[in-house]
């Protein structure tokens, strides 16, 4: 199949949720012998598979910045492709049989779980855009059944993936107990939650105890370790390394770092949330809390190295469905249908 990709970001310059999901299943489907072509702003990741088109964009900023990419997604000639896989940005796009759309959460969702006034306006306007894209010609399909609930026309959930060969455990854990966190500290993801909670009950009770953060906010403190963004590379280095993920969030649309932390060998504690709750089988691959439990199952968790190794054994085995060339293999069925319906 001849496929086309439409995305804003590419990990090259803007690595996130979205962005990476984009490249990974790029990389895999052509691998599997197709050709994607994906269009975005962003320039080509280096030694990717795929072909990218850079389009010409003088500005992102503002608000002007915010509609720019459908703007965009609109002039592309389309003809010629057999599927036009949007992620994202398409509501200004005319429908088709042949039209493809992932919804990386919903707005709605994010929305509600908004920090301030402005972001939540923000959000629950793109969830009307959202509205317009779902009504459609097209096929539609969301990473987790927590986004069909937010979108109902939305029929079929593919979850995002994860390249195991990449992705996977070692014997190295660090000599001393060690927590990592992705994310910032006022939005949903909550990590100011874990920096109080890391402060006033894991430290005391573990004081060699070292938070790893990586993020966009930079932090510092007793036995916290600032690691900014990093490397793809670094990232897995430090899921390996590190005895537990804390993921203290209060909305996850899917929870990416949670499969990665699993597929590398690490346990995981979690506040519980859709996004997380529909990943994390509580004692069985990782532990499921409420925000004021978060520091005493931390602690449950560092104290308790059988508990660890086992959950570290079953995430192994639940991150295994999640593998890109699955997930790859989901969107080719989905491709074929959509494509039997075009002709």
């Amino acid at each position: 199949m001849n496929i086309a990709f439409f995305s804003k970001q590419l990990p090259s310059d803007e690595p996130n949720g979205v962005s990476v999901q984009v490249h990974r299943l790029a990389e895999a489907l052509t691998a599997g012998k197709h050709t994607v072509t994906v269009f975005t702003l962003s320039p080509p990741v280096e030694g990717a598979l795929y072909r990218c088109v850079t389009l010409p964009s003088r500005s992102t900023s503002g608000w002007y910045g915010k509609f720019l990419p459908a703007l965009l997604f609109r002039g592309v000639d389309k003809t010629g492709f057999d599927i036009i896989h949007f992620h994202g940005d398409d509501y200004l796009c005319r429908g088709s049989s042949r039209r493809v759309r992932t919804f990386y959460g919903s707005a709605l969702n994010e929305a509600l779980h908004a920090g301030t006034v402005g972001r939540r306006c923000y959000q629950a306007f793109f969830h009307l855009l959202e509205w317009v894209s779902c009504l459609k010609k097209g096929t539609l399909a969301a990473i987790s059944e927590t986004t069909q609930r937010s979108l109902p026309l939305v029929k079929v959930h593919i979850p995002c993936c994860v390249p195991l060969d990449r992705y996977c455990p070692s014997n190295r854990k660090t000599g001393y107990p060690s927590l990592l966190f992705l994310g910032d500290f006022n939005s949903r993801k909550r990590g100011g939650l874990l920096l109080d909670a890391f402060s006033s009950e894991i430290l005391p009770a573990f004081p060699d105890t070292v938070l790893t953060v990586v993020g966009p906010v930079p932090c510092s403190g007793n036995g916290i370790r600032y690691a900014g963004r990093c490397s793809e590379e670094e990232l897995i280095a430090l899921y390996r390394e590190s005895w537990a993920l804390c993921l203290p969030s209060s909305y996850e649309g899917f929870g990416v770092p949670v499969i990665e932390a699993m597929a590398c060998g690490t346990a995981v504690v979690a506040t519980s949330n859709p996004g997380s709750n529909q990943l994390v089988h509580h004692e069985r691959d990782g532990i499921l809390c409420s925000p004021t439990m978060l520091g005493a199952s931390v602690n449950r968790l560092l104290g308790d190295e059988r508990l660890r190794m086992k959950l570290a054994s079953e995430g192994i085995r639940t991150a295994s469905a999640y593998d890109t060339r699955i997930v790859a293999q989901h969107y080719e069925n989905l491709y074929r249908r959509a494509g039997e319906a075009w002709r």
